[in-house]
C-alpha cells in the first residue's frame, strides 16, 4: 500500500507507464482486482488519502468515479472491481500525462 517514499510519479517512470499503456486493458485489471480483493482495499484508501484536487477519486460505496475539477460527469460501474479498474487507469493516465506534457 505504502511505498518506501517512491512516489507515484517516480513508479510511473520506473514502470515506463506510457510505453506500456497501449497493452494495459480494463478487463485485466478487474480479473486481477477479482483474484486479489486486497488491491481493492489498497486502490480505494489510496483515493481516500489524496491530498490534491488533481487526479480522479472513487466512491466505493456507489461504485463511482470523477474528478473533484472537472466537468467530467460521475460514472457508476456495476461492481468495485470495475470501478477500480476504471479508476486506476484513469487516475494512472491522469498523472503520466501531466509529466508527459512538462
Amino acid at each position: 500500500m505504502r511505498g518506501e517514499g517512491l512516489s507515484l510519479n517516480d513508479a510511473l517512470k520506473r514502470s515506463r507507464y506510457l510505453a506500456v499503456r497501449p497493452g494495459i486493458y480494463v478487463d485485466e485489471i478487474i480479473s486481477a482486482l477479482k483474484d486479489d480483493p486486497n488491491l481493492v482495499l489498497q486502490w480505494i484508501t489510496y483515493s481516500e488519502d489524496k491530498r490534491t484536487s488533481g487526479g480522479w477519486y472513487i466512491l466505493a460505496e456507489k461504485n463511482e468515479i470523477g474528478q473533484i475539477t472537472s466537468e467530467v460527469p460521475i460514472t457508476t460501474f456495476d461492481s468495485i472491481e470495475e470501478a477500480v479498474a476504471h479508476y486506476v487507469l484513469h487516475e494512472l493516465d491522469f498523472w503520466a500525462s501531466l509529466d508527459a506534457n512538462q
